[in-house]
């Protein structure tokens, strides 16, 4: 079901946790530990993906590191709200080899980073999804394509093989979100009641807001405004392969491609010397392009 109409949140206060935790080697499950805590993983962010397909723009979201491995469907709560963001305005430069290695490039103006192009995704009590856009041409809806619902955790690490997350998936045209240049700058939140501000949890580039958790309750621009960190969103040059730090693929291993190097012991956690160079299960290739979920088989009952 898509809609036309979007909300705009008018921010009045910002809403910064800081907690400390112990992190996990994930791209992003660790993050955001008071939504654990508070018993809404729901609103967790794992994994945030982009990358082109043909003509076409995915998004892949993944939610919920906490959904019980022995579950086969899946109910998204009716106050969850989430939101992909896309700055199609944003001037980027690559420039400067360093911030190519760790942002996918350099964003001349990070403190003027504006959504212009909005998806929010919300469900009513049957757990249908809900789609609202926001500077997407009516002439672009009916190529929308919207997948929520179970997958398997599309994370390449050994401790999240055989575990499910909640999904969801945006396929559209790329017409439909470009604008004067060739970057696009993406990110993902969540939001729900308990948290006074808009931002329960925040993901764009991998590795990032995972290790800063202020950041999860600030926008971008805010990330740089208030915390002075260079904003955590996805760098996507359309004309450009995908394969990160150029956007993320599904089958990209941020962790081998990123901070590949051993702890004391030759080992990451949960993983033999060895790195898993793929999914425990093959991806999809075709839309919503994630794996399927891992589902426990009934027990037979003893005659």
């Amino acid at each position: 079901m898509i809609k036309t109409s979007f909300f705009k949140h008018a921010i009045t206060t910002v809403f910064i946790v800081v907690v400390t935790a112990s992190k996990s080697i994930a791209a992003d499950h660790a993050d955001a530990p008071l939504l654990g805590a508070i018993g809404r993983s729901d609103a967790q962010i794992t994994d945030f993906y982009a990358f082109t397909h043909g003509d076409d723009l995915v998004l892949a979201l993944c939610t919920n590191p906490a959904v019980p491995p022995d579950v086969s469907t899946y109910h998204f709560a009716p106050d969850l709200t989430v939101d992909f963001h896309i700055d199609h305005r944003a001037r980027v430069h690559r420039n400067d080899p360093l911030d190519l290695v760790r942002f996918g490039g350099t964003i001349v103006r990070p403190q003027s980073i504006t959504e212009n192009v909005g998806f929010r995704v919300q469900f009513d009590e049957n757990s249908v999804p809900v789609l609202h856009t926001k500077g997407v041409s009516g002439k672009h809806h009916r190529n929308i394509k919207l997948y929520a619902g179970l997958r398997d955790d599309p994370f390449i690490r050994r401790p999240r093989a055989g575990r499910n997350v909640a999904a969801i998936v945006l396929q559209l045209p790329l017409e439909a979100v470009l604008g004067p240049r060739d970057d696009l700058l993406i990110w993902a939140t969540t939001e729900i009641p308990e948290f006074e501000g808009p931002i329960a949890d925040h993901a764009g580039r991998a590795l990032r807001s995972m290790f800063e958790d202020p950041m999860n309750a600030l926008s971008p621009r805010d990330q740089w405004r208030i915390l002075e960190i260079v904003p955590d969103v996805l760098i996507l040059n359309v004309v450009q392969p995908t394969t990160f730090p150029n956007g993320r693929l599904l089958t990209d291993d941020v962790v081998d491609l990123m901070v590949d190097i051993p702890l004391p012991g030759g080992t990451l956690p949960g993983e033999e010397p060895d790195f898993p160079a793929t999914n425990d299960v093959p991806f999809l290739p075709v839309f919503p392009y994630l794996a399927p979920p891992h589902l426990v088989s009934p027990v037979e009952p003893v005659p």
